[in-house]
């Protein structure tokens, strides 16, 4: 999974930077140094569970993407933040419960950046659509 997250992440944040906006290029460069300082912070905190890094990693980069959702008026800007806030969520949950099963937490947060990166993708349709139209 790590491979495949890799490989797209490289992929739509490229896109990302060459075809969209101004808060989709912020958005997608936060995005990407989240997941390159995430195994950083991973390492940082241990062998233990909850991630402790990963999730300060992942509530600044939901801080940023609350700030744009502000100021910015974009429909998968909503779709990221929320998406990005279950992460945290998961994160507390992990936090509050350590007996949750560890494979089944990092599962999910896998399954949420898959579907960040989605909406992160489809932020080019919106900006193509807010400058044609």
């Amino acid at each position: 999974m790590q491979i495949a997250g890799a490989i797209l992440t490289l992929l739509v944040t490229s896109a990302v930077l060459l075809w969209g906006g101004r808060p989709e290029r912020i958005a997608a460069l936060a995005s990407l140094t989240a997941f390159l300082v995430s195994p950083l912070a991973q390492a940082l905190g241990g062998e233990r569970w909850p991630m402790w890094g990963v999730a300060a990693v992942d509530a600044a980069l939901l801080a940023v993407l609350i700030m744009l959702v502000l100021r910015h008026d974009r429909i998968w800007l909503i779709v990221a933040a929320g998406v990005e806030l279950v992460t945290v969520a998961a994160h507390v949950g992990m936090m509050l419960d350590e007996d949750l099963l560890a494979r089944g937490y990092v599962v999910s947060l896998w399954i949420l950046y898959f579907i960040f990166l989605g909406a992160l993708a489809f932020s080019l349709v919106e900006t193509r659509a807010r400058t044609a139209g």
